[in-house]
């Protein structure tokens, strides 16, 4: 049970809050957002939900409260920084004008220091999260969100369990892994974005158990192919679309082994005017392809939702996996009974918590990176921990606030006063204000993918909207402007990896690492002229994460349907029954 009789006093007034609320004829209840101004509704299970976790109903929309919890969030950028603990040049998820202390995260998890000696006094007549945000200025953060699994792969964040990675953020298992996002259990990739189970891929999105792909996109269970979207059980294919279990494809028609190989022998990746040719022919051949209304998969009751598999009763969310009663969630795995999540594995009933690669809570809230903790709110970077309220970089703790230890009737006590407090002055019951979280807006994940990058409204809501300045580097190098790199990979001498490149169009400077040049000329591909950032960059560029919907019509049948397709982009949207005729015939 969720505080039950612990806080009398809080319980009563949740109560008396409830027993104000008159339903709608649904049984739910139209709110203003106190940000965008907007008319939204809270569902009658929704307003159930609430009620049983003893918090009021929210007063920011979904769309909203999406954006604070990814304005929580850096997963992408890096920056150099020193260690507040031993005074060294770090990478660190924090800008170099942070308040925050950052220590190297190999400390951070270990037992050289404690987070209880930053333990902070409660003023009850100052508002609970300006406290909260100045234990956050004290107590250290880690330079990164990684474990002590991970194996020479310093700049990464995000990660667990990796070896031998450089620039990979938010992934879960790999080796040998470059330039790689949002992905699990993968071996020898570059450039990749959303794969599952992969191996040896180039410039691969959203695929699951591909194997020797390169440029494939929406894709699962392919081998040795160049240029597919939209692609099941396939190999020795290339340039197509829309294929199931299908072998020696050439732009979408059957050739035969002999007949392909020989058409495969005039392609020819290692030239780069060659490749962006066939970058362009593969970005038309995606105009061209056939769309599924949603990407819902062996799941019931799902509405207002995208790339749903295994679940149900799942609405308004991203990215669900074997979950069920999932609400206004993204990227929930094997969790139940949860709103308002970003990330997370193995939760239950928990709500407003921000934890990519965390996970196993029960009955938390308002939080960000807990894993393994119970009945915890309001909190941060705490692991094993239960029955703690605003505290910071705990382990193993119980009964703590603020980071002080209280005895259980002494915590009980106190945390009834607080909620009650907060409930009657207008905190408690949604997430930290934009003005205390810990990252500048332009460099969260907010900002990060299309749909949130509207920077004024940003601003007028709190959030920090000021550019981020990157530290200048001194270069002591011999370079070369990436427009100057070799056309054609076999005339790459082994001095390439001595230089700097200057990306002159984003103002950017890079080097290419010998495995990453090593792969190139294994596989016959041309060097990429970019900064490794701005690729990653342009790969989320795919991402929509703003859940807005479109009635649309089916080409075939004239069926209407919902979708996140915007009518006004190229694209060629059936409805499901007719999409699945589309690709079996």
């Amino acid at each position: 049970m969720i505080f039950s009789r612990k806080t009398p006093q809080f319980n009563k007034a949740i109560a008396a809050y409830y027993e104000k609320i008159v339903p709608d004829r649904d049984g739910g209840q139209w709110i203003e957002c106190k940000f965008s101004g907007e008319n939204f509704h809270a569902r009658a299970q929704d307003v159930a939900f609430y009620r049983d976790m003893k918090v009021p109903l929210p007063t920011i929309c979904p769309r909203e409260r999406r954006r604070i919890r990814l304005a929580s969030q850096n997963n992408y950028y890096l920056f150099k920084g020193y260690s507040a603990f031993s005074g060294e040049l770090v990478a660190s998820m924090f800008s170099p004008n942070t308040l925050f202390n950052v220590f190297e995260h190999r400390v951070w998890y270990s037992d050289l220091w404690s987070a209880m000696d930053f333990s902070r006094g409660h003023n009850p007549s100052r508002s609970f999260f300006d406290q909260f945000h100045e234990l956050q200025i004290e107590v250290p953060h880690p330079n990164l969100i990684v474990d002590r699994s991970n194996i020479n792969s310093d700049y990464t964040n995000v990660s667990r369990r990796l070896k031998n990675c450089y620039l990979v953020f938010d992934q879960d298992g790999g080796e040998g892994l470059y330039y790689h996002q949002c992905c699990e259990n993968d071996e020898s990739c570059f450039d990749c974005f959303g794969l599952r189970h992969s191996s040896v891929c180039y410039e691969c999105s959203l695929g699951n158990r591909l194997e020797r792909c390169f440029f494939c996109e929406m894709c699962a269970k392919c081998k040795g192919s160049y240029f597919l979207w939209d692609c099941v059980n396939s190999r020795h294919c290339f340039m197509s679309s829309g294929l199931r279990n299908k072998q020696y494809y050439f732009r979408n028609q059957f050739l035969g082994k002999r007949e392909y190989e020989r058409k495969m022998k005039d392609i020819y990746l290692g030239d780069f005017d060659r490749l962006e040719e066939l970058r362009k022919e593969f970005s038309e051949m995606k105009k061209r392809a056939a769309r599924r209304p949603l990407q819902i998969g062996a799941s019931t009751n799902v509405a207002c939702s995208d790339f749903v598999s295994r679940s149900e009763n799942v609405y308004y969310s991203l990215l669900v996996t074997a979950s069920s009663d999932i609400a206004y969630s993204d990227g929930v795995n094997r969790s139940h009974n949860c709103y308002d999540l970003l990330g997370g594995t193995e939760d239950e009933r928990c709500y407003e918590m921000a934890q990519i690669r965390t996970g196993r809570n029960k009955q938390c809230k308002f939080s960000m990176h807990l894993d393994r903790c119970e009945n915890v709110e309001y909190s941060s970077f705490c692991r094993d921990s239960s029955n703690c309220f605003g505290c910071i970089g705990l382990v193993g703790k119980e009964y703590c606030f603020l980071n002080i230890q209280y005895t259980r009737r002494e915590y009980w006590k106190k945390i009834d006063e607080v909620k009650t407090k907060m409930l009657s002055d207008g905190e408690y019951g949604e997430f930290f204000p934009p003005a205390h979280l810990p990252f500048p807006y332009r460099i969260s994940l907010a900002a990060s993918y299309p749909g949130f990058r509207d920077f004024e409204a940003a601003g007028r809501y709190g959030y920090d909207t000021s550019p981020v300045e990157e530290a200048g580097e001194k270069i002591e190098a011999s370079g070369m402007f990436s427009d100057q790199l070799p056309k054609d990979i076999k005339k790459v001498g082994k001095g390439l990896l001595w230089n700097v490149i200057y990306d002159k169009a984003n103002n950017k400077h890079f080097r290419f690492h010998k495995r990453e040049v090593d792969f190139y000329r294994e596989y016959n591909l041309a060097l990429p002229r970019e900064d490794p950032t701005v690729r990653m960059q342009k790969r989320r560029e795919m991402i929509n994460l703003d859940l807005r919907f479109y009635t649309r019509t089916c080409l075939e049948c004239g069926r209407s349907f919902d979708t996140r397709h915007d009518p006004a982009a190229e694209e060629i949207v059936y409805c499901e029954s007719c999409y699945q005729r589309k690709v079996y015939k």
